[in-house]
């Protein structure tokens, strides 16, 4: 199969990666082209040129002005002739945004499947993301081989915008969790606990997840390269702000969460691992 990679970064590099592996031909287009030399499969020009040469479309784009460029811009995707091609789109956005650019694809006469992810840069390279999916459930069981190829499991969340809402909905809560690691972390060095036998004994307590497993060893060695960057779980906050904000949720802690990441984009630390919260946590325990 002809795949197409929107987006050539951390993720979309790997899952183009993967796909080789499994036997597919993949190209990509990437906005700024320098950034994807050694990617590992060619570029084309623009992303209406790639959607010619493929039968299956990824997008891993970074937020929905970037959605909205790739697809209706004035060489993007729908500008296309899509008859029988798949858009699938990994990009975490809100609802609104899938459903918009559901509605492009299909005027041009291509299918289109939402596939946010979870699992990261470890996740992406190791052919292990976890997919939330929205769309039709027909398509979904064509494009499913495909996914598992690059990933191990597809959660159908139903119609083009429950998988955004799921997404946002997940990183919320991880990004309010990893903040309550850090202050109590930057809390147990300050109090002088020997942070070996706190470790063994949180591991142990119900509050320790998979999360902590992924972040607590680069907060405490300053390890801040990044798997997930500060700036896009920013975005990633202010999105579920917003579509809380729409379904009339309160959402008083993420209201502060969002605040306490605004500083760390402010100190220039939005290209590092959102793990570095930990720094900023530190420097006002100082």
């Amino acid at each position: 199969m002809n795949i197409g990679i929107v987006g050539c970064g951390i993720i979309g590099s790997r899952m183009g990666q993967n796909w080789i592996k499994a036997g597919h031909s993949v190209l990509g287009w990437n906005r700024t082209p320098a950034h994807a030399k050694h990617i590992g499969f060619p570029l084309t020009q623009s992303p209406a040129e790639l959607a010619i040469r493929s039968d299956v479309l990824m997008i891993v784009v970074s937020d929905p002005a970037a959605l909205e460029s790739v697809i209706e811009g004035r060489r993007g995707i729908a500008r296309a002739p899509l008859n029988g091609k798949v858009i699938l789109n990994a990009s975490t956005v809100g609802p609104a945004d899938n459903q918009r650019a559901a509605k492009a694809i299909g005027e041009a006469g291509g299918e289109f499947l939402e596939t946010p992810f979870t699992g990261s840069k470890g996740g992406a390279e190791a052919a292990k993301l976890i997919f939330y999916i929205g769309g039709s459930s027909a398509l979904l069981e064509r494009m499913t081989p495909l996914l598992l190829q690059i990933g191990t499991k597809c959660f159908h969340f139903g119609p083009v915008g429950a998988a955004a809402d799921a997404k946002l909905i997940m990183n919320m809560m991880m990004a309010n969790l990893l903040e309550a690691m850090a202050e109590g972390l930057a809390f147990a060095q300050k109090a002088g606990l020997d942070m070996t036998t706190f470790m063994d004994a949180y591991k142990l307590n119900a509050g320790y997840s998979t999360l902590a497993d992924m972040k607590i060893g680069k907060m405490l060695g300053g390890d801040y390269t990044t798997h997930f960057s500060l700036k896009h779980m920013d975005k990633d906050v202010r999105l579920a702000q917003q579509r809380a904000r729409d379904l009339h949720i309160a959402t008083p802690l993420t209201d502060r969460l969002k605040e306490i990441f605004t500083e760390g984009m402010q100190a220039g630390w939005g290209e590092e691992d959102f793990a570095v919260l930990f720094r900023l946590i530190k420097q006002k325990s100082s």
